[in-house]
Parts: structure tokens; sequence; C-alpha cells
């Protein structure tokens, strides 16, 4: 494999992780030791990349992290035709429970996941930060490869407060241009951006989740606004 290629596959694996917005976590079983647990969930990324999950303290999956944090969680590209020929991803990680999140990161999660919020306020839902520790990305039959995670790691370039006016601009400037989902069965719903990073907008139209890349990193919020107004015109 050239290096063309591994930075293609690296480039499908950082895009996946920013995009896919829910996976399967598999956790060490506690109940029947030695077999994996898998669990489909949401998430969302942290200021640092990386992804967060909010678990109820009654679901198999928490218990099972809490007496062993170690786990891995898949993603796969949506689409259809042969899934072979899609991209999947692991995250290979310890899960660290936050034992008091910051306001900004509950904020972050619940834009994406709004039905979340009663979860976490009534019902004593916890977040669980992924600490990754390797990953490995299978980009289309015959291409895989595994990535460190120095080559994966991407820090949000914006703070959270950055983060929130740039959200309250682009839903201002924008709104009429904001692209529906890809499976849109809500035609009553808008498309709203609920999060941002240097290298795209991430946007939620009534359940969906989905995003929209730029056409190269922003290290600014002018220079954002600049590469999505083109990125709009484009579409």
């Amino acid at each position: 494999m050239n290096e063309s290629a591994r930075h293609d596959i690296i480039d499908s694996a950082r895009f996946l992780l920013s995009s896919a917005f829910r996976g399967i976590l598999a956790t060490h079983s506690g109940e029947l030791p030695g077999y994996p647990f898998g669990s489909l969930l949401p998430y969302s990324l942290g200021h640092d990349g990386w992804p967060l999950l909010l678990l109820s303290h009654l679901a198999q999956h928490t218990k099972n992290l809490l007496a062993d944090p170690r786990c891995n969680l898949t993603l796969q590209q949506q689409g259809t035709g042969d899934v072979q020929k899609l991209t999947r991803l692991c995250c290979m990680a310890d899960a660290v429970p936050l034992e008091a999140p910051e306001a900004a990161l509950c904020r972050r999660h619940f834009r994406y996941f709004p039905e979340s919020a009663p979860y976490f306020h009534e019902l004593n839902f916890r977040f669980f930060r992924l600490h990754p520790v390797r990953f490995h990305c299978i980009a289309g039959f015959g291409a895989a490869r595994w990535i460190g995670v120095d080559r994966m790691h991407h820090d949000n370039p914006f703070t959270a407060d950055e983060e929130e006016e740039l959200l309250a601009t682009v839903n201002q400037r924008f709104a009429a241009r904001l692209p529906r989902p890809p499976v849109d069965d809500d035609a009553d719903a808008a498309p709203l951006a609920v999060g941002l990073d240097g290298c795209g907008v991430d946007l939620r139209c009534a359940s969906h989740c989905y995003r929209l890349a730029l056409s190269r990193p922003a290290g600014n919020p002018d220079e954002f606004t600049a590469l999505l107004g083109l990125r709009l015109s484009a579409a």
C-alpha cells in the first residue's frame, strides 16, 4: 500500500468518526465472562475529538464498563449495496466516567440528541468519555490498516463559546441553504446546525444527524463561514 492510499484510509476513518453519530459498543460481559456484549448507542464528540456516550447506570454495558473499561466502538458508513465496500472503523478504547461533566459538553451533546437531556437531568444517566488506544479501518474491499491515535487525533480549533456563536451565525445566515438529510422522512422539519469544527458542520433534521464537510480545514470563525458559504454554493 503506497503512502497516498494510507492517507486516504486515514481521511476516511476521520470522516467516519466525525459523521456516524451511532455505533456498536462492545464491552466485556460480566454475565458471561470472556464473551463480548454489544449495544447500539448514539455518541457525540468532545472538543478533543473523542466519542462521548450517555449511559444508564442500569444498563448492562455500563455495569460491564465499570468492571472493565476496555471496549470497542464499531462504526459503519451508511450506504446501500455490498457492505464490504463501505468504510468500517473500530475504535479500541478505555471508557472513563465523567463525574462532573462541563456544562458546555452537556449542551453540545443535547444539541445532537435533545431527547436525551431528561435522561441526564432526571434519570441519573452518566457521561463516559472514550480514550482511544488504537483504531482499525477498512475503507472498502482490500483497503485496511491499523491507525495510531496520533494519526486520528483532531482537536476542535474553536472554543465552546466560539462554536456556539458560530452555530448561531450559521443557523441565521445559511438556514435556507442547509442541505436536508440523505434519509428525509419529515418534510416539516428544518435542518439545524448543532455542532462544528474546523473540518465541517454537523446538522440535525428531526432525529437525523449528518455532516457537511468543508473543502479544506478552517482555522478561525471568519474562514469557517467563508468556506461554508462556498461549500453550500457548490452543493
